[in-house]
């Protein structure tokens, strides 16, 4: 009898971190009326179901198209913003885009600044610097750019709070066209038009947009006001579709949800990733080992690609990573990449060091019951922060800020559990913070050295004292129950047509139960784990999986796993194997 659907199991045994709990999904839809209608085996429609994907839309999640993106004229200004950026083009007119130093903020400019000189603007590009200028535009920013012609600022990624500094551009003569999607203050800025898609309400098609996603509905609309008084009739149509690759890559390393608008770019640039003569992502490519023949996957946008641009705005220049997009030369495209690539190394180690203080820092905590962490120190790079906090939130499964400590301030960056809306925790409790910002899940905060440990204090319970529908366990979802048999060809083609895989459309995961380990061995000194996992029927699969918190002596009777299926391929010869989450003694 196999596990029922919201049925809780044991814990798996995880040293050191919070334990987490297994638990098989339960479909949000019917999958039977999903397997009729979609002529698909029962497996598939439950897993088109537990993501919730209603009937009557299935056909069109199987198979998204650019044909089903919505009118760009749904977000609010966009004919505003059009219309002034087609004006600077006509007349000359100094433009300038200001972006951000994260990925979202790198391809969002590049994307704008490409199409902008491709349809005859006179555009210039501003990538800040992390340190010197911190998040957004600056008023002393905003007063250069003016005092050197521009006459319209492009924020991307950034601009929805930047009050002060368009004001500034106001004052200079200088209208502000925002692109951007975070979450909105009390007061938006006066800006010429703000295109976010947070101002549209809840359930509009665009509301998961990274910035690149609305800038690419920028360029869609702009393309389409052109063509109707026929700019296009003695000169080349720029094809939209060249800039699907880098929306793909700037969507995903950004952590937006995989489902309506945002799937249908992704899909679409994942295709055209391979076949797109594009300088920067083919070296891109090339530095972080990925084969000319090898498909795309989202994951490789968000683990392998995604870092090298982010290494860019952590630890050195962002611009290094702008200029990666933008280049036509092949050889100006393979220098930078290496040197993004050597930043990203540094990143990593950077980063491990990072992490490896902050456990030990959290491990001198009390640490009973649920509340959030906070954590600082002064030899901790800004720069790598963000990620750490990540990564100790999961390890700890608490709501975490980590700090890093320069002349008496303290600049950091918070990551939530499910269930915790923490830039409205920050926001009830903002007398603490000489500035935050950010989203539901992530947010960055400045505070003053003296009131940290205050921080420390109301983090540790009073923050989320009154907080509903927290996740304080943290759970490893399956979505359904399988015997090894039943993991074949067939079922991995077919998962296939369900990516691309990450935030809100997971990889589908997998229970199987009484496996025996076979001809077990240790990889990296222990940290992974590599066998054959044999089932009830004799049936037998490659199976690998890191930091388990099992080792060899564990393996001597069945065990539980819980996994991805993947594709192995090793000299030119392909095999299934199962990618271990977790695993644990069989009861």
């Amino acid at each position: 009898m196999g596990i029922r659907a919201g049925e809780r199991i044991a814990t798996p045994v995880r040293a050191k971190r919070a334990p987490r709990i297994w638990t098989v999904r339960e479909p949000k839809t019917d999958p039977e009326a999903l397997a009729q209608a979609l002529g698909v085996r029962p497996l598939i429609a439950r897993l088109i179901a537990n993501r919730g994907v209603p009937e009557e839309k299935a056909a069109a999640w199987i198979a998204p198209s650019l044909r089903s993106l919505p009118d760009p004229r749904g977000l609010t200004d966009m004919d505003a913003a059009a219309d002034r950026l087609i004006a600077a083009i006509d007349s000359g007119e100094s433009v300038v885009v200001h972006g951000d130093y994260d990925v979202d903020g790198c391809t969002s400019t590049a994307v704008l600044v490409h199409l902008l000189r491709r349809l005859g603007g006179n555009v210039d590009w501003y990538a800040p610097h992390r340190i010197r200028d911190g998040y957004g535009i600056q008023a002393a920013t905003m007063r250069r750019l003016a005092e050197q012609g521009a006459k319209v600022v492009i924020t991307c990624d950034n601009g929805t709070s930047a009050n002060e500094a368009i004001a500034v551009g106001n004052e200079h003569g200088i209208d502000t066209v925002v692109v951007d999607h975070h979450r909105l203050p009390d007061v938006l800025p006066e800006a010429h038009a703000i295109l976010n898609p947070k101002r549209d309400g809840a359930g509009n098609p665009f509301e998961d947009l990274a910035a690149v996603g609305v800038s690419f509905m920028l360029a869609i609309a702009l393309r389409s006001k052109l063509r109707d008084r026929g700019d296009f009739a003695d000169r080349e149509e720029p094809d939209l579709r060249d800039y699907l690759p880098t929306v793909a890559l700037g969507t995903v390393a950004d952590l937006a949800p995989l489902h309506g608008v945002n799937r249908i770019l992704v899909s679409a640039g994942l295709r055209l990733m391979s076949k797109a003569r594009h300088p920067g992502l083919s070296a891109l490519r090339e530095v972080a080992r990925l084969s000319p023949e090898e498909p795309i996957k989202a994951s490789h946008l968000g683990f392998q690609l995604g870092p090298r641009i982010n290494a860019a705005g952590r630890l050195d220049e962002a611009a290094r990573a702008v200029e990666l997009l933008l280049t036509e030369d092949e050889g100006a495209a393979q220098e930078l990449a290496q040197l993004l690539d050597q930043t990203n190394t540094r990143r990593r180690e950077l980063e491990q060091r990072v992490y490896e203080d902050s456990l030990r820092q959290a491990e001198e905590l009390d640490l009973d019951g649920p509340g959030g962490l906070v954590l600082w120190s002064e030899d901790w790079h800004p720069g790598v922060i963000g990620i750490v906090a990540s990564k100790v939130m999961r390890h700890f499964w608490r709501p975490t800020l980590l700090l890093s400590v320069r002349d008496g301030v303290a600049v950091g960056s918070g990551r939530a559990i499910p269930g915790i809306d923490l830039f409205a925790v920050l926001r009830e409790h903002q007398e603490v913070f000489e500035r935050y910002g950010g989203h539901r899940a992530a947010a960055g905060v400045t505070v003053k050295l003296e009131r940290l440990e205050e921080l420390r204090e109301l983090f540790a319970s009073q923050a989320f004292a009154h907080v509903e529908g927290a996740h304080w366990e943290p759970s490893v979802l399956a979505d359904a129950e399988v015997r090894v048999h039943e993991v074949d060809w067939d079922l991995f083609h077919t998962l296939r047509r369900l990516a691309p895989f990450g935030l809100g459309n997971a990889e589908p995961c997998f229970l199987a139960r009484g496996l025996h380990a076979i001809g077990a061995k240790e990889l990296s000194g222990g940290r992974g784990l590599r066998m054959r996992l044999r089932g009830d029927r004799g049936a037998a699969i490659t199976a690998v999986g890191w930091d388990l918190g099992l080792g060899l002596a564990d393996l001597d009777g069945p065990v539980d796993a819980l996994f991805t299926v993947q594709e192995n391929v090793w000299r030119g010869r392909s095999s299934l194997e199962l990618r271990l989450r977790e695993l644990r003694r069989a009861e």
